[in-house]
């Protein structure tokens, strides 16, 4: 008898941790600006209410599918680039990871304006524009999410640059 109340309370706690576990995700899903059918390589709520999504479909090389940069609401969405192109076009990724900090930057480069995407923990936008930040909002790092894995499936690497520094 004793065992199998031991039994019940462990098979309780694991549901719980599920349960728990899925009511994350589901508020994670929530939070991205991403379509149904799309690939989300990130997506975090942000400390101003505003969510950032990498959103992506059909990429398996970087001149195949698209990969868009979104932010905002679900109603008043910013997305780079406009049209789905190829992410050759409008993306590049680059590994600043150093010591023991690892991290990825998506760059989407729109004339003078870079949009960044960071992985480095909690995660992170920023834009610059000629060299300068002038935008900074960090992830709420309790929904923290790293980048996908496919995320190198169609993405071309850069090296780390001036605006990878920040």
């Amino acid at each position: 008898m004793r065992m199998a109340g031991i039994f019940t309370i462990a098979l309780l706690s694991l549901f719980r941790f599920d349960a728990a576990n899925a009511q994350d995700l589901t508020s994670q899903q929530e939070q991205t600006l991403c379509n149904d059918g799309e690939e989300v390589y990130f997506s975090c709520p942000l400390e101003n209410r505003k969510t950032v999504s990498v959103c992506a479909k059909g990429n398996t090389d970087p001149d195949r599918g698209y990969v868009q940069y979104r932010y905002g609401t679900k109603d008043n969405v910013f997305e780079f680039p406009r049209m789905n192109v190829p992410p050759a076009s409008a993306v590049t990724i680059t590994d600043v990871s150093e010591g023991s900090i690892r991290g990825l930057h998506l760059k989407f480069l729109k004339g003078s304006y870079t949009y960044v995407v960071s992985s480095v923990s909690p995660g992170e936008v920023y834009v610059s524009k000629n060299g300068k930040i002038i935008f900074d909002k960090e992830c709420q790092a309790s929904r923290y999410k790293s980048f996908s894995n496919k995320v190198f499936d169609g993405i071309n690497e850069a090296p780390v640059s001036k605006v990878d520094i920040h």
